[in-house]
């Protein structure tokens, strides 16, 4: 019998069984619940609210969170934001009263000190109820905080660094490259991989991917601007759609929140002579809103050939139109080069990159009291360049438009409608050779019923319908419920059926060849979470299966290559978290994976583990941050059948962090990363030997 039936009939037939002693039920409203009258009139145009972080030219008044020791109370991710609308209980946990929370695009200032805390203070690992819009989904959260000050060197890798179920590899000192040798490709719980189409990267609410290739460029994200970063595990395509396969990496931007402006601004230096610089701006006045970044990183490379550049500009401005309407704006354009240095064995001579691209949206965004609309236009526009001629253009461009209503304070439904369209142009320069490529495209209707029968019961169950101009309709699913029997103690299951449509490139382009009768993959997962969470100590473990129908798979080499559907895939595994908070000081947390992949275990590791510990000291104006963090890679293979084993990867990391904060707000931030300190010979793809020990230092400025 599925598991998420189970939890459903468990949690009817002990219904009441778990009395509060006499107190309200305790309410987990999600970020899509309607703002509450404090967060109304914190939103009217001239109120003034203050900040800890920045300094603003207008006089603060006092804020209205409650205290409780003189220390501020904060909340989970999944109770009100306002906190002077919350009781809080003898365990220190916030109970809502019947005001509702803010909507998922309502910001709240940051605590004091935010940045200054632990960073495994601000990641969720998590099978609890998801804050976002599935509250049934298994979710890994994490703060951009977290991901600025994370060793790794790239946003993609922190990530996986946060999460064993999350794999991603590398090859140098941040930059991952696109076509032959690159790395980055994203797994998660076994699916992704190259080509890294089965997991969709949801940017600000819109999806970003390659029109030709279908999938996102792992450099393309850097965190200057980044508030949170949620990896929902198991895939959503009933409100994301294609590509939502293994996974989801939902990233959002943050705002400034008070009236005033706040500058940062980030340089470092460290070993392969590379160089970083990050600017970004944060403004609000009035009605608008200022969101603005550039972001650059340079570096020769730890061997001949492994350097390149990547520049990063962002603007996006917001129209505050009246307290319950918002017009949004953004452009980011990006522009990465670099070099693929080949194999140790066989270097290549020259092999070069050089990419541009330009991502657009408009969004509207109208929040009322008992319903939510969100109206979205996107696009994403690209050009590609390689050494061997190789030039491409391409398009992806669309648009959908959300509904969220509040129909009881137990009942919410979402209805959506959105399209996709993908198209391009492909060629050789050097041989003057145009390969021809077919436009196609989608149109969609979706649902989702968020339903609590009781106080500790979350039920969600939603649709969508699919048209596809190439391959008919598409129907996909899910049904989720998670049940708190007692606080603290939580059983979730959720069950999705995913689908994934062909790129252009695999069914048009002989890169190294292509199949136009190619069918779309379908995916159904399942997973089942036990989660029991104490003020100190906090321990999960999942088990998931997935089974994928008409997987696509490349075989062989250029010119007997081939890419297939294959007719069904297994992979099934388990995940456990263990995590120490709230030590004083300290905080310790450690995650690992174990999979069983079945035939194609080519670059898709058996088992993996990641460790984190912080330790902190503040004295009055001065802050003091060291981490180390760690990963272990076992079972790792070049080729599929287990064929080609490479050894396992391990490697350490360390930095080091000052604080000073001055009584304006401004602060000074110098810091150190020291990566590989073992100094350790390690690969994750055959003949890309991974630098040795190097260091990264720099300041960071907040104004």
């Amino acid at each position: 019998m599925n598991p998420t039936l189970i939890i459903l009939l468990l949690a009817l037939l002990t219904e009441g069984a778990f009395p509060d002693s006499g107190t309200k039920p305790e309410t987990r409203p999600g970020p899509d619940a309607p703002p509450s009258n404090t967060e109304k009139q914190s939103k009217k145009p001239g109120s003034k609210e203050k900040s800890s972080l920045s300094k603003s030219k207008n006089k603060p008044v006092k804020e209205s969170s409650k205290k409780a020791g003189g220390k501020e109370k904060s909340s989970t991710p999944y109770e009100t934001r306002s906190s002077a609308e919350s009781k809080t209980s003898g365990d220190g946990r916030a109970r809502q009263n019947k005001k509702s929370a803010p909507p998922e695009d309502v910001e709240s200032d940051p605590p004091e000190d935010a940045e200054s805390a632990p960073s495994i203070q601000e990641t969720v690992v998590t099978a609890r109820p998801s804050p976002g819009k599935d509250h049934t989904a298994a979710v890994t959260s994490v703060k951009g905080s977290n991901i600025r000050r994370s060793t790794r060197t790239s946003t993609i890798e922190a990530l996986s660094q946060e999460s064993a179920g999350i794999y991603v590899p590398g090859r140098g000192v941040g930059f991952h490259g696109v076509a032959g040798g690159a790395s980055g490709a994203i797994h998660i719980r076994g699916l992704g991989g190259s080509p890294n189409s089965q997991v969709l990267v949801v940017e600000n609410g819109v999806p970003d991917a390659q029109g030709i290739f279908g999938h996102p460029i792992p450099d393309a994200y850097v965190p200057f601007l980044i508030d949170e970063v949620r990896v929902v595990m198991g895939g959503d395509s009933v409100l994301y759609g294609s590509n939502a396969v293994g996974g989801v990496i939902i990233i959002r931007d943050r705002w400034r929140t008070t009236r005033g402006w706040e500058l940062n601004n980030e340089t470092a230096f460290g070993s392969y002579n590379t160089i970083k610089e990050t600017v970004s701006f944060l403004g609000r006045w009035k009605s608008f809103d200022l969101a603005a970044a550039f972001h650059a990183r340079k570096s020769d490379g730890h061997r001949d050939g492994a350097g390149g550049a990547n520049k990063v500009a962002n603007l996006t401005v917001r129209w505050r139109i009246n307290p319950k309407l918002n017009l949004t704006l953004r452009n980011k354009a990006i522009h990465l080069s670099g070099t693929d240095p080949g194999p140790i064995t066989h270097p290549n001579d020259d092999h070069w990159y050089d990419v541009l691209r330009d991502n657009f949206y408009l969004k509207l965004d109208w929040d009322k009291e008992w319903f939510q609309l969100h109206v979205v236009s996107f696009a994403n526009i690209g050009i590609h360049r390689l050494y061997d001629g190789f030039f491409s253009l391409d398009t992806t461009a669309g648009g959908f438009g959300e509904w969220k209503v509040k129909v009881l304070d137990n009942l919410r439904f979402l209805l959506g409608v959105g399209t996709e369209w993908l198209n391009g142009h492909v060629e050789n320069r050097i041989q003057n050779e145009v390969f021809p490529v077919e436009t196609f495209g989608n149109v969609s209707s979706y649902g989702q019923i968020d339903y609590r029968p009781h106080s500790s019961v979350h039920l969600v169950a939603g649709g969508r319908l699919m048209y596809n101009t190439k391959f008919g309709g598409v129907i996909m699913a899910k049904a989720g419920a998670t049940w708190e029997p007692w606080r603290g103690f939580f059983l979730r299951s959720r069950f999705t059926r995913n689908f994934r449509q062909p790129t252009l490139r695999e069914l048009y382009l002989p890169f190294p060849t292509a199949n136009p009768d190619l069918q779309p993959e379908i995916s159904h997962n399942w997973d089942f979470s036990v989660t029991w969470e104490h003020k100190k100590l906090k321990l999960s473990a999942t088990t998931y299966y997935s089974s994928v129908k008409n997987l696509i798979k490349y075989f062989g080499a250029w010119p007997s290559a081939e890419v297939v559907n294959i007719d069904k895939v297994e992979v099934f595994g388990v995940e456990g978290l263990a995590q120490l908070k709230n030590l004083g000081p300290l905080g310790f947390k450690i995650t690992g994976n174990w999979q069983d992949v079945g035939r194609y275990t080519k670059q898709n590791p058996d088992a993996k583990i990641n460790f984190q510990m912080d330790a902190r000291h503040r004295h009055k104006n001065h802050s003091f941050l060291g981490t180390v963090s760690g990963e272990w890679v076992h079972g790792l293979y070049m080729n599929n059948y287990k064929r080609d084993p490479l050894p396992n990867v391990f490697f350490i990391d360390m930095s080091l962090r000052y604080r000073y904060r001055y009584a304006s707000g401004s602060s000074l931030e110098p810091y150190i990363v020291l990566r590989n300190i073992l100094d350790n010979r390690y690969a994750y793809i055959e003949g890309y030997l991974m630098p040795g020990f190097n260091i990264m230092a720099g300041i960071k400025t907040t104004l």
